[in-house]
């Protein structure tokens, strides 16, 4: 169970889950742009910077984060089938986006591997919300296990909800 919290704890950076919230309508949300992450409280200053890169379709999300230097990007339909998803940890996965509302919301499903004989899924949703000026990009992530029972998954994954506020640095 210790290696599962371990493993758990260094992969809830891997999913990220955004809510998005303006006063617009949804088919009138653009979340393109270039998103450079805050810094939070408690990390040391000298903390490696995150930057998202986000181009919206109408078809599509593409997602570019670069972190620690390392670029990963993936590519998540709406509302249709899965597309190709690449964690900041280089892990690939698949990966779904939807207009909700107000929220954006991208869920990726990647196989883990806890030890050589055991591969289970780690299942990531993120809602992004933008403020109401598009300066602010929140994302909110949770993670699950679906392969593990539901007390089981709850118990691993309650740590791991995220919350991650980026500045937007460029329009399209």
């Amino acid at each position: 169970m210790k290696q599962v919290l371990r493993f758990v704890a260094m992969m809830s950076g891997v999913g990220v889950v955004v809510a998005v919230s303006t006063g617009l309508a949804a088919e009138n949300f653009s979340y393109s742009g270039k998103y450079s992450a805050q810094h939070v409280k408690g990390t040391p200053s000298g903390s490696p910077d995150s930057v998202l890169e986000v181009v919206q379709s109408e078809n599509d999300i593409e997602i570019t984060r670069v972190e620690s230097g390392k670029r990963t990007t993936s590519r998540c339909p709406f509302n249709g089938p899965e597309g190709d998803y690449t964690s900041p940890g280089g892990v690939a996965g698949k990966c779904k986006a939807q207009l909700k509302g107000k929220n954006l919301i991208v869920e990726s499903v990647v196989l883990t591997h806890l030890q050589p004989t055991a591969t289970v899924r780690m299942h990531t949703k993120e809602r992004w919300q933008l403020s109401g000026d598009g300066k602010t990009l929140t994302i909110k992530s949770d993670v699950d296990f679906p392969d593990f029972p539901a007390g089981v998954s709850a118990t691993v994954a309650g740590d791991t909800s995220t919350t991650t506020k980026y500045t937007r640095t460029e329009n399209p």
